[in-house]
This record gives structure tokens, C-alpha cells and sequence, in this order.
């Protein structure tokens, strides 16, 4: 029976890692590796993992060793997951989903597995030939829900009643139940019922995962779509700058005269408004920032010009190298939704306050995102949570990836985000470490 239960877990394993990014760490655990140092972190890391799987694994077999009665066992097998699921960054109601998913997956697997080739009394005391079946039956479900059905849930989605597939898999564990309580012997109808249940599960799961495919797909057309439409600013804006160069350079030899002829009647004063007209001639009005990074000054001058026409007390400073080892999709990401929201939330307040700055320094990457607001926010465990009512004709929350997508990117590059707010003010501080790219 232990031997199962290691064997079990190995399953659990994997539907963890298929449901949930391994990557993203929970909040209490961000908050403890903190205290330790960086070198040390990995392996702190793995060692509490590998402790909470043990009291998982302690738990289940204690359970296994006080109730005989199915329906508790499964109730408190289900809890001790949910507990295990805390490992993992993702919100509750998909930790109960998880943990309803593999517990009922697995039951039903189980059942199956009785009925076609046991003596249909599903109460966990079997044979070791048994045991090999019933692994083998959960293993190759797992295995076709990891390929088919699950392959995009681990995504952050804003779906709407997409938690409600939670009571799928809770429902169908109840009408299980009522069939093995009932002590039914007719092997073909709960073989019948049981593989009816697995292919349901596994029919609607497919649907909603193919329908967060979509989904998917869609947010990333809309970032390319905003990306090209930077770069056509970005285009036009070097069209209007070297069109206003071409002319001074047409008109150049008589701007000299002109300079020459001040010059020699001694008037600095007049030479120095000439040139200042001159100056202000070569202005370009849509270009508000020229770092010399192609991917930020497109996308930012981009913002920015929506910016200058809805607030009223803009400011931007940019810093950085030209080339950047990160991709211009990473970019967009952070850049794109910080200020949107920013830019958004800045226009519904009276002070109308936009702040940006971008600067490199030794290798890091400073961002820093501040914006006047107004009204209150919500903010759900550790993070803030879109105060916006769902309405499925708002193209911008079909398009938003949300602050989640961009502390995704952050922890690529092992970097860290900080908001804040505080006195009418919400602030994003990003650090990231990002190599300048080598020259070929």
C-alpha cells in the first residue's frame, strides 16, 4: 500500500507540473527564500518542495490508517493537496480546481479499474496485481489530460466563470460515490459509468483548454499588433525628422548668409534667436524620447504621444544602451501594459500625473512606473487585482495581459517588482538584470 501511494504521488507530481507554472513561486515562499542567501536559495527552495511533498505523503497514509470510509478518505486527501498546491503561485480557485481534478481523475481511474477486473468493491484494499492495474489505468489518463486537456491552464487567464469547472470534477466524484455506496454488482454498468465520467471530464477540459488556447493566440496578435503599430510611429517619426533635416540642409548656405551677415553687424543677440528658431524648427513633435534603443523608443513614443493627449502633467526620462539583450516581444509586454494601466488610471483623476524612468546601470535595468489615481483599489492576497467591470465588447480587457504577464517577464530575467500606493499615487519598480548585447 505504501508502495502505491509513492507511486500515486508520482501522478500527483505530474498533474501539478502540467496545471501550474513550477516557475512562479507562491508569495510565503517568495517571502521566506528572501531571507537567505542567493546561493543558498535553490537548494532551500528544493528542500521545502520535497518536505511539504513528505507531510503530503505522511498525511495521505495517516488518513489511509484512521478512516476506512471512502468518502472521508477522498474529502481529506483532497484537503492535504489543496495544502500542497500552496507550493505554487496561482489563485485559490485554481488550487481547489487542481486539487479536485487529480483526486477525482484518480478515483475514477480507480473505480474503472474495480469494475472491469476486480470484484466491484471499491474500498482500497486490493492485491499487488490490482494495485499494478489501477497505477496503470491513472498513469495513462494523466498522461492523455497532460497532452490534450490541460496543456494551457497553467496560463493566468481573466476568463470569466472559468472557476466554475470546479464543480465538474467535484459533481461527477459525487455521483461516483453514489454508485460504490450503493454497492452495485453489475460490472458492466459501473464500468459503463465510470468510463463515462473519465471521457466526460476529459471531453470538457479539452474544450476549455482549447478555448484558452485561443485566447492565448489572441493577446499575442494583440501584442504584435501594438508592436507594429509602434514601429509605424517610430517610422513616421524618423520620416518627419529627416524630411526637416533635408530642408535645412536645402536652405543651409543661406541660413550661413544670414548668420554671417548678423555676425559682422555685431548682433549676438539676434544670432542667438536665429538659431534658436532654427532649433525649434528641427523639432519634432512626436518624438518624445531618442535613447537610441529602436524597440523602447518606438514603443514608447508610441504611449507617449497618447499620453501628452489625455494628461496633463506627463514626464519621461529614458536612459540606456542601444542594444539590449531582450527581445523587443519582452518589451511590449512590460512597457505596453505598464503604460496602459498607468495611462488609463492617470486619465480618471484629476491630477492627470504620468512618470516615467528607464535608466541602465552596471548591468541592471531600472523601471519605474507613477501615476496619480483615483478611487479605491482592490488588492487580493499579495497582489492588486483590475477594479473593471467584465464587458465582453471592452476590447482592451480581451487584449490586457496584466500585471501578472509582466512580473512573468520580470522573473525571467531574475528580476523583482515592487507596487505601492499611497496617497493618491500607484507605483510599479522593476529591477532586472539584463546584459548589453555583444556586437557581432
Amino acid at each position: 500500500m505504501a508502495v502505491f501511494r509513492v507511486a500515486v504521488l508520482y501522478i500527483i507530481f505530474r498533474y501539478i507540473h502540467s496545471i501550474f507554472d513550477v516557475h512562479g513561486r507562491a508569495a510565503w515562499l517568495t517571502s521566506f527564500l528572501r531571507t537567505v542567501s542567493d546561493r543558498r536559495a535553490v537548494w532551500v527552495e528544493r528542500g521545502v518542495a520535497l518536505a511539504v511533498y513528505m507531510f503530503y505523503l505522511a498525511g495521505v497514509c495517516l488518513v489511509d490508517a484512521l478512516s476506512a470510509v471512502m468518502p472521508v478518505r477522498f474529502i481529506a486527501d483532497t484537503l492535504l493537496l489543496y495544502l500542497l498546491t500552496q507550493l505554487y503561485h496561482g489563485k485559490n480557485g485554481k488550487r481547489l480546481l487542481a486539487a479536485l481534478l487529480i483526486q477525482g481523475m484518480n478515483l475514477f481511474c480507480e473505480t474503472l479499474a474495480v469494475y472491469m477486473l476486480y470484484d466491484c468493491r471499491v474500498d482500497g484494499v486490493y492485491g499487488r496485481e490490482m494495485y499494478y492495474a489501477i497505477f496503470l489505468f491513472m498513469y495513462v489518463c494523466e498522461r492523455v489530460m497532460e497532452k490534450f486537456c490541460i496543456k494551457n491552464i497553467r496560463e493566468d487567464t481573466s476568463l470569466k466563470h472559468w472557476d466554475l469547472l470546479i464543480f465538474l470534477p467535484g459533481i461527477s466524484a459525487v455521483m461516483m460515490f453514489v454508485m460504490i455506496l450503493s454497492e452495485t454488482e453489475n460490472r458492466l454498468a459501473g464500468s459503463a459509468v465510470s468510463a463515462g465520467i473519465i471521457c466526460l471530464n476529459l471531453i470538457v477540459f479539452y474544450i476549455c483548454d482549447d478555448l484558452v488556447g485561443a485566447y492565448i493566440k489572441l493577446k499575442e496578435s494583440a501584442l504584435v499588433a501594438r508592436q507594429l503599430e509602434s514601429y509605424s510611429n517610430q517610422l513616421n517619426v524618423v520620416m518627419r525628422s529627416e524630411e526637416k533635416v533635408r530642408g535645412l540642409r536645402h536652405d543651409l548656405k543661406h541660413h550661413l548668409s544670414e548668420i554671417q551677415m548678423m555676425a559682422d553687424r555685431g548682433k549676438p543677440q539676434e544670432i542667438a534667436e536665429y538659431v534658436r528658431n532654427m532649433q525649434a524648427d528641427l523639432l519634432n513633435e512626436g518624438e518624445h524620447i531618442s535613447s537610441g534603443n529602436a524597440d523602447i523608443d518606438s514603443l514608447m513614443n508610441l504611449m507617449l504621444e497618447r499620453a501628452e493627449r489625455e494628461l496633463e502633467n506627463v514626464r519621461c526620462r529614458v536612459s540606456v544602451p542601444e542594444a539590449l539583450d531582450m527581445p523587443a516581444f519582452d518589451w511590449n509586454i512590460i512597457l505596453g501594459n505598464l503604460m496602459e494601466n498607468a495611462i488609463e488610471a492617470a486619465g480618471k483623476s484629476q491630477e492627470r500625473l504620468l512618470q516615467v524612468k528607464i535608466r541602465y546601470r552596471k548591468g541592471m535595468l531600472f523601471i519605474e512606473v507613477r501615476n496619480s489615481y483615483s478611487g479605491e483599489l482592490v488588492k487580493t492576497e499579495d497582489w492588486y487585482q483590475s477594479t473593471k467591470a467584465y464587458d465582453r465588447t471592452d476590447e482592451s480587457q480581451v487584449h490586457g495581459l496584466g500585471i501578472r504577464n509582466v512580473r512573468r517577464i520580470v522573473e525571467k530575467y531574475d528580476g523583482s517588482m515592487e507596487i505601492s500606493d499611497e496617497d493618491g499615487l500607484f507605483e510599479v519598480r522593476i529591477l532586472m538584470y539584463v546584459p548589453v548585447k555583444e556586437a557581432p
